[in-house]
């Protein structure tokens, strides 16, 4: 079950958190609990449901009128990797840093920075958080965020959600 929780204090994100950004941070058991995170994070995001990917095109759509970068003007790559390095792709999302426990990924627009943390602590028994931080820009990156804030979240949980119960049976 996917439930929102705090941000843990070792993660990188707390340190470019500033006042004002928006910051959520969802968690669930994965299981087996040893499960790689690159292999839990591709699955989230390169392995999106058809209305995901019909949410992000609307979303490419309309902010394209805008000016703010589509996922089609970021490199992409959907193909699943057995090691990840900073400077990849994972989907449209540039990786930041890699640790043991924590991935970072994130962008930067006019508009906003976003960052995405999928991230597991140590004796959880295999539970992953994934945290997201935005740091709003101007009045464009209010009004985006107010817009998408809950497809973002709806898809979040629905990522975790997902990943959970695929390596549960595939594990």
């Amino acid at each position: 079950m996917v439930k929102r929780t705090q941000l843990a204090s070792e993660s990188q994100l707390h340190g470019i958190y500033k006042p004002g950004d928006f910051l959520d941070c969802y968690s669930v058991a994965i299981s087996p609990t040893d499960r790689p995170l690159i292999e839990i994070l591709q699955y989230m995001l390169i392995a999106m449901p058809a209305w995901v990917r019909t949410l992000m095109r609307i979303r490419d759509n309309v902010v394209r009128v805008f000016g703010i970068k589509t996922t089609q003007d970021l490199p992409q790559d959907n193909s699943f990797r057995k090691s990840l390095a900073v400077g990849d792709h994972v989907s449209f999302m540039r990786v930041r840093s890699i640790s043991d426990s924590e991935i970072i990924l994130g962008e930067d627009d006019s508009h906003l920075d976003f960052r995405a943390a999928l991230r597991r602590e140590p004796g959880t028994n295999g539970v992953v958080s994934f945290a997201t931080l935005v740091h709003r820009h101007n009045v464009t990156g209010h009004l985006y965020l107010g817009l998408i804030k809950p497809f973002h979240i709806l898809i979040v949980k629905s990522r975790l959600a997902a990943a959970a119960r695929h390596f549960r049976a595939y594990g």
